[in-house]
């Protein structure tokens, strides 16, 4: 065969493959009939397909990259294609799809509720793919009341570190707690489980109504092998039911006491604590040592140590008591007279259990009306203050007094409440008789009508006890005045 044969031939042949594979119009390596949807069939149980692969940077440096442009991503190991707008990996359905990945310093601790009463851990968040996002967390699952986790920041953007702080109080039961923390991203969910183990704090329970409880006491006599300079976790648990309350309102209903420092203390109340209510002004007489100020409202719960508080009841600062407005005045209204006298109302008792202001004994010409008790327990009502309103007449030798007086001392001040300032208005008038020869007696006015003042400022009136007395310690109730169905009075130092 010549040569002019052989292009001949080999023409003919080229015309024949162009011509079968325009007809047919896909390729088949390793296969002789390609599958009539793909242009370019693979087939090999040996060899892979191998596309571009390259890192991130080189990846982004492609110019205009045709949607569809297929690679391999060598630092996120993973096969990504752009769809248009962004580079996806072939598990994303779109450019805003988040995937990330959640680590964590630990997965376990223990908090002792003696040296803290919280523990921290961290969470390192990194998010892979999809456009930056905030990446959101929550607490999922029954927690116990008291047991609370803090997550900051919260969201964070994209990638980061948040800090999970867990802290509780003395009243959560001990054992060990699952806290499930879920992240949110896009549509992609994880959860992060952490164990918390609370130990154990020693238990008193007041089942008994009292008065002036010491928590101290009575916890070194329930544990006496517990030392006394050992800080210890305690929950003081006060029945249904139960009143704890005092005797006066110097001393509260209940201390926390002389426990050792560094303590942690829960109360958890169930029934009624309540401060003894302030009593009320006797008078303002300085020769025996009365002011007619109204007594301070006693304290409900006296802190000498952290405490939480968990009130389900009643805690009560004692009402303050009112203040008299009883006072001793002299007039000489000439003639060689002076005449003097005590006269007004004391004030009213606090409640609760506040006693009314009183004079225990008569002192020389005495024209007084005593405030009134109040009552006690949960519903204690206040006393009002000693009201005078009837004139008054008696005879000093030849000198007739006549009184007009409308006076009423302070009246007690309701649970959380001060008492309140009396009034006085006293009209004072004076007739001389005088017997003349041959005449007989006659009245000679001296006085009439004259508005007597008080002879000092009018005394204060008591304030409200404390709901809560922290003395510097830490407690979870914030310091103000509260009037609620279960709180009453101030919380503070």
């Amino acid at each position: 065969m010549n040569f002019k044969q052989k292009i001949t031939i080999c023409f003919a042949l080229l015309l024949f493959s162009t011509s079968a594979i325009n007809a047919q119009q896909n390729v088949g390596i390793n296969i002789l009939i390609p599958d009539s949807t793909a242009i370019l069939h693979l087939e090999s149980t040996t060899m892979g397909f191998l596309p571009p692969r390259m890192t991130t940077p080189q990846r982004d440096s492609i110019t205009n990259p045709a949607t569809g442009l297929v690679i391999f991503n060598t630092v996120d190991s993973t096969v990504q294609y752009f769809n248009g707008i962004c580079w996806l990996n072939v598990f994303q359905q779109n450019c805003n799809d988040c995937f990330f990945t959640l680590t964590s310093s630990s997965s376990a601790d223990t908090i002792d509720r003696v040296v803290t009463d919280s523990l921290t851990f961290t969470l390192n968040v990194q998010q892979n793919t999809g456009t930056p996002q905030n990446i959101a967390f929550a607490t999922i699952g029954n927690l116990p009341s008291g047991l609370d986790v803090i997550i900051q920041p919260n969201p964070i953007l994209s990638s980061g570190q948040v800090t999970v702080t867990i802290k509780t109080t003395p009243y959560v039961p001990a054992g060990t707690y699952p806290v499930i923390i879920q992240a949110l991203c896009g549509g992609q969910v994880q959860n992060f489980v952490f164990s918390v183990y609370l130990t154990p704090c020693y238990q008193l329970n007041i089942n008994n109504s009292l008065n002036n409880y010491n928590m101290a006491t009575n916890f070194y006599t329930t544990y006496p092998s517990v030392p006394t300079n050992q800080p210890v976790c305690v929950v003081a648990t006060v029945a249904s039911g139960v009143d704890v309350t005092s005797t006066n309102s110097n001393a509260p209903a209940f201390t926390t006491g002389n426990i050792a420092a560094g303590s942690n203390i829960a109360i958890v109340n169930n029934g009624n604590i309540l401060g003894r209510g302030g009593n009320g002004g006797i008078a303002f007489d300085p020769v025996q040592g009365w002011t007619g100020a109204g007594e301070n409202g006693g304290t409900a719960i006296n802190l000498t140590a952290r405490a939480t508080i968990q009130n389900n009841f009643n805690i009560y600062g004692g009402g303050g008591g009112g203040n008299a407005m009883a006072f001793s005045l002299s007039f000489s209204p000439g003639f060689g007279i002076t005449f003097g006298f005590l006269i007004g109302g004391g004030g009213g008792g606090g409640a609760g259990a506040g006693l009314g202001g009183n004079i225990p004994t008569i002192i020389g010409l005495t024209f007084y009306t005593r405030g009134q008790n109040a009552t006690t327990g949960q519903f204690a009502v206040p006393g009002n203050g000693g009201l005078l309103n009837v004139p008054i007449s008696t005879t000093q030798g030849p000198l007739t007094i006549s009184i007009t007086p409308f006076v009423l001392g302070g009246n007690g001040g309701a649970y959380g409440f001060p008492g309140t300032q009396g009034t006085f208005a006293v009209a004072l008038s004076a007739f001389l008789t005088v017997n003349i020869p041959f005449i007989g007696p006659i009245t000679i006015p001296v006085i009439q009508n004259l508005n007597v003042p008080i002879p000092v400022p009018s005394p204060a009136a008591g304030q409200s006890g404390f709901a809560v007395k922290r003395n510097g310690n830490n407690v979870n109730i914030p310091d103000n005045s509260y009037n609620t169905s279960f709180l009453k009075g101030r919380v503070g130092n």
